[in-house]
């Protein structure tokens, strides 16, 4: 593996005879602005470029399979990245606090989108996710705050924990039939979420799930929801009314907290925590 001292020796041109660039390997050197990674390397460690705040150019070749946990993280100048066929797995906070970072290419090899990839990466405004990804990591696109449109195919069934939180130019989400839960906090803070369509796969809502969804009119409750959680819509003053179906067999502590409803109808439930206003 290319290391430290290393790249002490070399600087950023590495020999062909190393398979993988190591953990931490060139973290915090300010002064790297591009670099081409040889078709040698077949593994990129954990931290790789963490902190390389002046990166605008790196070229990832087709032997490379596997990108580290945190490997771009805070490498705020780089504006595009293309990321080959051959990864199959992107690491957690990837490409946390990308700051500039508005092109991207996610393909088709990769099956799993971690914890936090693109956290932060203020200037995301759109984002299509491939068919081959069947799980979208907890907090993975939280404050990715000019992220307006966001395609998620058929292919994913989970939507991880506070996975939008903060993306306030969010308008509009389309979740496929193939999504059986949204998790805790996915939507909080959405402030220009105007409508959303539940469908009929999702069983469970998550608590503080679209809390401060100010914007947030109208929203369709399927009959396949059993659990609306605390909080749920805490604080989205623009919602007017609401149908809870049959279906519904608990609704979490303070799920409707200062909503300013014309009507809500609830025909049956089971389980209450109170105070749900």
């Amino acid at each position: 593996m290319f290391g430290i001292e290393d790249r002490k020796k070399y600087g950023k041109r590495i020999p062909e005879r190393y398979y993988g660039i190591a953990d931490e390997c060139f973290k915090g050197c300010n002064d790297l602005m591009e670099i081409d990674i040889p078709t040698n390397i077949e593994v990129i460690g954990n931290e790789c470029f963490k902190g390389c705040c002046s990166l605008e150019s790196i070229t990832i070749p087709t032997s490379v399979s596997q990108i580290g946990n945190k490997c771009f993280d805070g490498c705020k100048s780089l504006p595009s990245i293309n990321i080959p066929t051959s990864v199959i797995e992107i690491g957690n906070e990837c490409f946390s606090w990308c700051e500039s970072l508005t092109t991207i290419n996610i393909p088709t090899s990769v099956s799993k989108i971690g914890n936090k990839v693109f956290y932060g990466c203020d200037d995301i405004q759109e984002i299509n996710i491939p068919t081959s990804v069947i799980e979208i990591g907890n907090e993975c696109f939280s404050c990715c705050e000019s992220l307006r449109t966001i395609n998620i195919p058929t292919s994913v069934s989970e939507i991880g924990e506070c996975c939008f939180f903060w993306c306030y130019s969010l308008r509009t989400i389309n979740i496929p039939t193939s999504v059986n839960e949204i998790g805790d906090g996915c939507f909080y803070q959405c402030y220009s979420l105007t409508t959303i369509n539940i469908p009929t796969s999702v069983s469970k809502i998550g608590k503080d799930c679209f809390h401060q969804c100010s914007s947030l009119r109208t929203i369709n409750i399927p009959t396949s929801i059993s659990r609306i959680g605390s909080s749920c819509f805490y604080l989205c003053s623009s919602l007017k009314s609401i149908n809870i179906p049959t279906s519904v067999s608990k609704l979490g502590y303070e799920c409707f907290y200062n909503l300013f409803l014309s009507f809500i109808i609830i025909i049956h439930f089971f389980f209450l925590s109170f105070p749900l206003f």
